[in-house]
């Protein structure tokens, strides 16, 4: 149960895993820089303050005698290398040199003020040392340099040294160390955190889209077993959202389009009225209940419609509807940036942008429209200098068939759906639309759009 639970792409799965790997990878990188730090950080033997070391030693116990010599030379060694008295040289002093070791070598010579004094830089490797005495002391020490200096009586002082101890300083190796374990660490839980974060931007970034667009498509499946299952549970809940709003949709505009024969029916029947009055009061009804029904068939074919959404200039969308305008001799006002790029529904937005208008139009005066941009998106504002709304009305403006003629202007009417409509697509784009009134007259109309895919040209 345990074994089957565990095969699972799970989130605790991913999460121990990380662990592991994190560790893993701290013990491999110190390892490996812990093996190669004397081969990267290795200075060459003359600036590593090794020869001043080694020469102040041999003096010291060249002027000792031979039996306190062997005791002296283990005291003088240190973390970074040992040191060794031999009666006899552990190896031929003709042994060949490496160029690389000569200017040490004459540096050593130089600081004992001896030019011909006999020093040996050899390494573990070297063939002079192949299965003889100080091979079998490096197989024991595991060390891999040593340096060999004869004394005036003949018998040698090694010095003997790890490679990895003879490079970066152990303060500066400590630190190195710590960096490495950070940046494996960092490393190995930025690479688990984007594999969980991926499908969770993903799934928000479709809800998002949702509330934007119903017909947005579905997820696709990834990431660990919990986070699956969500976004299946999503796109079964968006599928049944979608299939909700479009059986509701046609049903109400099925509706609306049948009652168009009834209401053609009871036209011609009025023509056979013979009281003139009544027939005029009659055809007025009739008229009114046809221009309600094609309101709302014209908000259905608008909530059903398939507009895609597009990148486009939306100051330029605005400057456009002012200028129709203008050609029919009304001045509208528009103070904002000139350039602004938005993604939306141009020909939706510019619907609810021109029944703004309209509205201020027909109830006060031409309008003043304002632009701005702010964090969180863009505000767009659409102010006349009419009678203004009751406080107590300004959200039942928004409601469907509800008309405030009586506040406005009596001569004018509508059937209502106007604002309505105008809300329903700015809260499909992620905004909203709101009304307040002014204190020095007038009413003004905020559109708030998302700043999602908002940036300023």
């Amino acid at each position: 149960m345990i074994a089957r639970l565990w095969m699972r792409d799970t989130i605790t799965r991913r999460f121990v895993l990380t662990i592991f790997v994190v560790l893993a990878a701290t013990v491999a990188m110190n390892g490996a820089f812990v093996t190669l730090s004397g081969v990267w950080g290795q200075p060459s033997f003359e600036k590593s303050g090794l020869p001043e070391a080694a020469a102040a030693t041999v003096r010291i116990i060249e002027s000792q005698p031979p039996e306190q010599r062997a005791a002296l030379a283990r005291s003088a060694g240190t973390r970074l290398y040992d040191v060794a008295w031999h009666a006899a040289p552990l190896v031929e002093p003709s042994a060949a040199q490496q160029d690389s070791y000569i200017a040490g070598r004459d540096r050593l010579r130089a600081l004992l003020e001896d030019p011909s004094r006999a020093i040996l830089f050899l390494h573990s490797g070297h063939p002079a040392i192949e299965g003889g005495a100080l091979a079998a002391e490096f197989m024991r020490r595991g060390q891999l340099y040593f340096v060999s200096v004869a004394l005036r009586d003949g018998s040698w002082i090694t010095f003997s040294a790890a490679e990895r101890s003879w490079g970066i300083a152990t303060p500066l190796r400590g630190v190195l160390i710590v960096l490495f374990a950070a940046a494996s660490i960092l490393g190995c839980s930025a690479a688990a955190a984007c594999s969980l974060a991926s499908p969770v931007a993903q799934l928000a970034g479709a809800v998002r889209r949702f509330g934007v667009d119903p017909r947005a498509p579905d997820i696709p499946v990834s990431g660990p077993v919990e986070i699956r299952e969500t976004i299946v549970a999503f796109n079964a809940m968006q599928g049944q959202i979608r299939r909700f709003v479009e059986d509701r949709t046609t049903m109400l505009a099925a509706i609306s389009h049948d009652l168009r024969t009834p209401l053609t029916r009871m036209r011609l029947r009025a023509e056979f009225i013979g009281d003139a009055v009544q027939q005029q009061k009659l055809f007025r009804d009739v008229d009114e209940m046809r221009n309600m029904v094609d309101s709302a068939l014209s908000f259905f074919r608008d909530d059903a419609g398939q507009e895609p959404a597009t990148s486009f200039d939306l100051p330029e969308l605005i400057k456009t509807i002012i200028d129709d305008y203008g050609d029919q001799g009304i001045r509208i006002d528009y103070t904002g940036p000139h350039h602004a790029r938005w993604t939306g529904r141009p020909r939706a937005l510019r619907r609810v942008f021109e029944n703004l208008i309209e509205n201020a139009l027909k109830h006060a005066t031409p309008p003043a429209i304002a632009l701005r941009i702010t964090d969180r998106g863009a505000e767009l504002t659409v102010r006349d200098r009419g009678p203004g709304v009751d406080p107590d009305k300004l959200e039942q403006v928004f409601m469907p068939f509800h008309r405030l003629s009586k506040a406005r202007n009596p001569s004018t009417g509508g059937m209502g759906l106007g604002l309505t409509s105008a809300r329903s697509i700015i809260r499909a784009h992620g905004g909203d639309l709101t009304l307040r009134n002014l204190a020095a007259g007038g009413l003004e109309a905020i559109v708030a759009l998302p700043g999602l895919s908002f940036e300023e040209a």
